[in-house]
């Protein structure tokens, strides 16, 4: 829907008008961001808004077993265990077993996706 449209539509007033119209944006298209998609950014932003799990999934460019993440971070391995159980809530990283280990590494795949999504909404 143009912008113009939206204005008429809601009986905008004159100088609302006259704003848009000096901007010369009468005709731009407006799109309102989906629920879903500003549901699916929330939810990661929530999960990377904690340092801890920003510094978790910066590690994971690579895999790595919770010991080694533990011991780089400098952070029990129950606290580690439990940030990676949260970004693989939000779906940010990939777990594998081998032996009694487990393997945590980042999902490139749902990283790109995000950013696509972000990039997509501000039009970048």
């Amino acid at each position: 829907m143009k912008l113009k449209d939206v204005l008429e539509k809601m009986n905008a007033p004159e100088e609302v008008f006259e704003f848009y119209s000096e901007q010369g944006r009468l005709s731009e298209k407006i799109e309102v961001v989906s629920d879903e998609d500003v549901e699916y950014l929330v939810s990661v932003f929530k999960c990377l808004a904690n340092p801890i799990r920003l510094k978790l999934l910066l590690l994971l460019r690579k895999p790595h077993c919770v010991c080694v993440l533990s011991y780089l971070t400098k952070l029990d391995i129950t606290l580690v265990s439990h940030h990676l159980a949260r970004l693989k809530e939000c779906g940010l990283v990939k777990v594998s077993s081998r032996a009694r280990m487990r393997i945590y590494e980042a999902d490139v795949n749902k990283i790109k996706y995000f950013i696509e999504v972000f990039s997509k909404l501000f039009k970048c």
